[in-house]
């Protein structure tokens, strides 16, 4: 079970009020409802770790799209700290660095963000001083990728050990210092703009004013004055001026630094930033008495194996004792390398480590090719510095963790788990009840999708065999519940068929005609089963009546410059099938079962997708940036949702007592609230089924799916965008509304 239900357990229910105007002056009502996680464990990049320096046991990770979360060492759990961020900051859910107070273990502050193109939003900076518990934001002048090529390499952002006041925040432009605790920030004029990736003090040397006089900074650019790829700079005046070191190994990037306690400068390095195209690397250390830098590679990149080193870490209390990690070595397999003499010698882990994939036994699964123990993107390992047996190294699914490293010295057999308990980062990018069998079945980015046998258990549900990468479509048939279709990307036919439930799949014998890296799109499936519609990004629909053994471009759909098809399949009637033209505007109805479609309706606003009601013929419900819309008559005419303003997602569920049309679920603004609804009477009214002002806040900040449950009235699952799946019950105790 997940914090979720803690965080936001509401009072008990007292009187029933409701939403319907549009212009509704009041507040939203809100029905008390407990929320769990679907769990699935893991799934996404973990793209760093950070230990606190001096507190035992206290320990981060930060995510590329999921926030950072913290170990809870009682339970084993990782507890997610950024789920009261907002729709409007929902980008901050990138964490590309984390950094901790050497002084005060309480401190934590987070470079949030997770592009830096023309349309993200701008970077923020995050201060808690309560472990993560509650935070403060801070905007800054730059914006940040923390779902960008270099997420792996770090931490760019780092508090002076001597002046806990004092940080500095490495960006694609630059360096950033703040000396208020990080309220606010100011460009540092001595640094070059380049490319950031990560930042260090050498706590050995202080200035007048008290700050760590020697800081260090690794930086990518393209080939320029004899630095092709990157290097290291260094200052000795606490960051005012700055100057490539001497020495060192060019033509590469640095992508974790550390320094032993005599001021010794570890680097690993690879030829790009990663996580991915990194084909070149190496490992270099350099005395800093002296300035002279010295090669201790583990194994050298070449011919057939190419690869980069990603993460690098020390012991503190033994000297000598250096772990790193390669990246990006996809032939060979990723290899986690250790040394006790600074890097003379080293052992390979790998092939006498043992691997516990605890509760998620599907991550062999994903994991399957030789050579792939220790997993891949290993862009950062860490050693504990407070405990010399616990390390955790990070992979693109999740991360491993063992607590008897030092037994490399011995047997050289290390045992590893996959503790991911808490830890939910997967994009659900389709949601599924049907009637019979699982309660749910989801499509997944990157890894696949699940049959989720049981809620509360990876265990226990059953991953997609083929699983299929990047999975994005997926349908029932409504009056077959046991058939399914799904969509994935990478696979050379693109789609499978289920017909126990999704138990087991077989894949099409055929698709449309596609570029090789074309996504896949979504698919209906007609109530019988018998027919399916499949739409492609960016091509015209195509409709097989075989099982996917053939298939044919459908009549009737004219394709747009930047065509946008979503369809669906009538969920009582076999021979309709709809499709919603997001780029002109406009729904289009087959009656003769996909064959040929006709535009029945026009000038609607951009939404989607488009849902077809369960048990009732014709009735179709299209979510809006301008409200909900509904049609009772196959799509020929649509009427906006009273009290609806914006609708990203709707989904239906069990009717409730009395009622004999399904429960209506809306992600979007009811009354000019931001939420999630749900109607129990077709849209008339409706209740908010979260409302903790101050609590968490992830249904604002990005869903990509929605459905109800059709055996259990009131539940909801929501697939958020980097933090899993959820799902909803009204509370026991809780009957009706209350005002909040």
């Amino acid at each position: 079970m997940s914090s979720f239900k803690t965080l936001l357990a509401l009072a008990a229910a007292a009187g029933a009020l409701a939403l319907a105007a549009p212009g509704l002056a009041a507040p939203p009502v809100a029905q008390p409802y407990s929320w769990n996680t679907v769990e699935v464990l893991g799934g996404g990049f973990v793209s760093g770790v950070v230990y606190h320096p001096t507190e035992k046991g206290l320990v981060y990770i930060r995510t590329d799209i999921g926030g950072a979360y913290r170990l809870d060492r009682a339970t084993r759990r990782w507890i997610a700290l950024n789920d009261d961020l907002k729709r409007a900051d929902g980008q901050l859910a990138g964490a590309l660095s984390l950094a901790v107070d050497p002084r005060d273990p309480n401190r934590l502050y987070m470079a949030a963000g997770e592009y830096t193109g023309p349309n993200a939003r701008g970077g923020a900076v995050l201060r808690s001083t309560d472990r993560g518990a509650t935070w403060l934001k801070t905007e800054l002048p730059v914006k940040i990728g923390g779902n960008e090529d270099g997420r792996n390499t770090g931490e760019r952002l780092m508090v002076d050990p001597a002046q806990g006041a004092v940080l500095f925040l490495g960006a694609k432009d630059g360096l950033y210092r703040s000396a208020d605790h990080g309220e606010t920030w100011s460009r540092v004029e001595g640094f070059p703009r380049v490319h950031v990736t990560l930042t260090a003090f050498d706590p050995v040397e202080k200035t007048r004013t008290g700050e760590t006089a020697i800081v260090y900074a690794g930086f990518a650019t393209a080939p320029k004055d004899g630095m092709s790829g990157g290097g290291l700079l260094v200052s000795t005046d606490g960051g005012r001026s700055w100057g490539l070191v001497s020495g060192q190994p060019k033509g590469l990037i640095p992508h974790h630094l550390a320094l032993d306690a005599k001021g010794g400068v570890y680097v690993a390095y690879g030829n790009g930033l990663g996580p991915n195209g990194v084909t070149n690397g190496a490992v270099w250390k350099m005395d800093p008495d002296s300035g002279a830098w010295t090669d201790i590679t583990p194994i050298r990149p070449g011919g057939a194996d190419v690869f980069g080193y990603g993460g690098l870490s020390l012991d503190p209390a033994h000297p000598g004792v250096v772990v790193v990690s390669t990246l990006d070595r996809w032939n060979m397999g990723d290899e986690v390398f250790r040394s006790t003499d600074g890097g003379k010698s080293w052992k390979g882990l790998r092939d006498r480590s043992e691997h516990d994939t605890g509760g998620a036994p599907w991550v062999r699964g994903l994991e399957a090719k030789a050579g792939r123990a220790m997993g891949h993107w290993i862009g950062d390992i860490d050693i504990d510095p407070t405990n010399p047996d616990e390390a955790i190294y990070v992979t693109g699914y999740g991360l491993w963790r063992t607590q008897d490293l030092t037994e490399a010295d011995r047997s050289g057999r290390t045992h590893w788990r996959f503790d991911d308990e808490g830890l939910e980062e997967t994009v659900a990018l389709e949601l599924v009840s049907p009637p019979n069998g699982a309660p749910l079945i989801s499509t997944i980015g990157d890894i696949g999708g699940f049959r989720h046998d049981d809620l509360n258990s990876a265990a226990r549900s059953r991953y997609f065999d083929p699983h299929g990468g990047t999975n994005r479509g997926l349908d029932y048939a409504e009056l077959e519940p046991s058939i399914l279709v799904r969509t994935s990307d990478p696979t050379p036919t693109a789609g499978f068929r289920s017909t126990d439930g999704g138990k087991t799949w077989k894949a099409f014998a055929a698709s449309p005609p596609r570029d090789a890296h074309i996504h896949t799109g979504r698919i209906a499936l007609s109530a019988d089963g018998q027919r399916m519609v499949w739409a492609m990004r960016n091509a015209v629909p195509y409709v097989s009546s075989d099982d996917g053994r053939t298939w044919r471009p459908v009549q009737g759909v004219t394709k747009s410059e930047r065509p946008d098809f979503t369809p669906a399949s009538d969920r009582v009637n076999p021979l309709r099938f709809y499709v919603y033209d997001a780029a002109q505007g406009a729904v289009l109805a087959s009656a003769d079962g996909g064959e040929t479609f006709k535009v029945t309706a026009r000038d609607l606003p951009r939404g989607g997708p488009l849902k077809a009601v369960p048990g009732v013929e014709g009735e179709l419900w299209l979510p809006t940036a301008q409200g909900l819309m509904r049609s009772t008559d196959g799509g020929a005419g649509f009427k906006a949702v009273s009290g609806v303003g914006d609708a990203g997602l709707v989904g239906f569920g069990k009717a409730a007592p009395g009622q004999t049309h399904p429960a209506v679920f809306v992600w979007g603004k009811v009354g000019g609230v931001e939420g999630l609804f749900r109607s129990d009477d077709v849209g008339k009214t409706w209740v908010k089924l979260h409302d903790d002002p101050k609590g968490p806040h992830w249904g604002f900040a990005e869903l990509r799916a929605l459905t109800g449950d059709p055996n259990r009235f009131g539940r909801v699952y929501l697939g958020v965008h980097g933090r899993g799946i959820l799902y909803g019950d009204p509370q026991a105790n809780a009957s009706a509304p209350v005002q909040p």
